[in-house]
């Protein structure tokens, strides 16, 4: 009864609106009317719907939805500690109040609607950054005969994801999204074992970031139910090899090669203040790159600032050398030091060589300039090397001469003891 009801129904609107478009053209002197199977099917869908009212099977029981997502990109914002995707969300449920048989309509099996024309699932990212950073698109709905709905609308989400910035620029970072629904919707789990349900296939590779895992966890509360789609990414760029690793690289260089320059030397300290400059340019950078307030210090970060405080003290011991080397001394140099640099020590530290390559008379031979001659006043002839440091009637030019051996054997010293050190930070801060 209660369709046969329905059937006239149907075909008492049908009529109507027959009578209605058969007058508009009678008033334009057409006499020709046309009414489509689509039109015919349309108006026996959505007669008296209602799209605010959820297709339920029962009063009791959820509409019953399934859920799935495909991404096209996905970036992060360190900085704001954000996770920004791109992509389509998948979304079908059913309908038993919307289904026809296509052999009366013409072979029809599926209809295209507009979203704003029929119910959709209330979709909502749980972890949401900012409703402003959210989109979902206005696509159609397809609807089959059989009364199922399909929904794929584009979507950008931005969410919140705790960065750990501990290994950067080579870190991985696990993000999570929360897609569920309020109230009288459910989530299928069972569709979540199907590829379909996350899909990363068509992903737009980004400059900086590859997928590398993700997962699809369903969750149910007592009011709510959602998807937590979980994404491991591997930061990658090649940019940072030649960006930060070869500047380091190049700095520690220059580092050690300052203390093989010659005591004398004022310059140490210029190049080492330049040093100095171009590490702390270097930090200022990674501030603006990174979070100040981040968690975790990125290795890098904490091996330019070891960096920078050595050659602080780098600059203190050239400082120290240059005194030693140049200053008129009139104090001979302990007898336990020069003991030790014509022990074993200045063996290893190679002070022999430096003493027969710098001895006055052979620099006078060879008609180069005398090492500190600034400081000299009168000249002198030293035979050997046991001679400088043993004579007890040492000349003002001796004098000297052990003084900047010491200034010498500092340098290097300083040299062995700071290979060490950043062997230990490569080690330690090694990415």
């Amino acid at each position: 009864m209660f369709t046969s009801c329905r059937s006239t129904t149907t075909r008492t609107i049908i009529l109507a609106l027959a009578i209605i478009q058969l007058a508009k053209c009678q008033e334009d002197g057409n006499a020709q009317y046309n009414i489509t199977t689509m039109d015919r099917l349309r108006v026996q869908l959505f007669t008296n719907y209602d799209k605010s009212a959820h297709p339920m099977v029962s009063p009791k029981q959820r509409t019953n939805i399934t859920l799935g997502i495909s991404i096209n990109y996905i970036d992060i914002d360190e900085l704001k500690g954000r996770m920004t995707l791109h992509g389509w969300i998948n979304l079908r449920w059913m309908d038993g109040g919307r289904t026809w048989k296509p052999a009366y309509f013409d072979n029809i099996t599926t209809l295209h609607i507009r979203a704003k024309e029929v119910w959709k699932p209330d979709i909502t990212l749980f972890n949401s950054a900012g409703s402003e950073g959210d989109y979902v698109g206005d696509t159609q709905t397809m609807l089959s005969y059989d009364g199922s709905f399909l929904w794929v609308p584009p979507v950008v989400y931005t969410a919140y994801c705790n960065l750990n910035l501990k290994m950067w620029p080579y870190d991985q970072q696990t993000c999570k999204l929360k897609v569920g629904t309020w109230t009288l919707t459910s989530i299928d789990p069972k569709f979540l074992d199907y590829k379909e349900s996350i899909d990363y296939k068509d992903l737009i590779k980004s400059t900086e970031w590859d997928i590398i895992d993700a997962t699809a966890e369903y969750n149910s509360e007592e009011f709510y139910n959602y998807v937590e789609y979980t994404f491991k990414l591997q930061r990658y760029s090649s940019m940072y090899t030649t960006v930060i690793f070869t500047p380091a690289s190049c700095i520690i260089l220059l580092c050690l090669s300052i203390f093989w320059l010659p005591p004398q030397m004022g310059e140490k300290i210029l190049l080492n203040s330049v040093l100095i400059v171009i590490i702390a340019a270097f930090l200022m950078y990674f501030a603006q790159m990174l979070p100040i307030l981040a968690e975790n210090t990125p290795l890098v970060v904490l091996f330019y600032s070891a960096s920078l405080l050595l050659l602080s003290i780098s600059t203190i011991v050239s400082v120290v050398v240059l005194y030693l080397s140049t200053a008129k001394h009139k104090q001979r140099v302990p007898a336990f030091l020069k003991n030790i640099l014509n022990g074993a020590l200045g063996q290893i530290l190679l002070l022999s060589e430096f003493s027969l390559e710098a001895e006055p008379q052979t620099l006078m031979n060879n008609g180069v300039k005398e090492l500190g001659e600034h400081v000299y006043d009168e000249p002198t002839e030293v035979t050997n090397d046991t001679a400088m440091f043993n004579s007890s009637n040492q000349t003002p030019r001796s004098l000297q001469f052990d003084w900047i051996l010491l200034a010498t054997a500092v340098d290097r010293i300083c040299f062995l003891f700071y290979c060490l050190i950043f062997i230990i930070l490569a080690i330690v801060y090694s990415v």
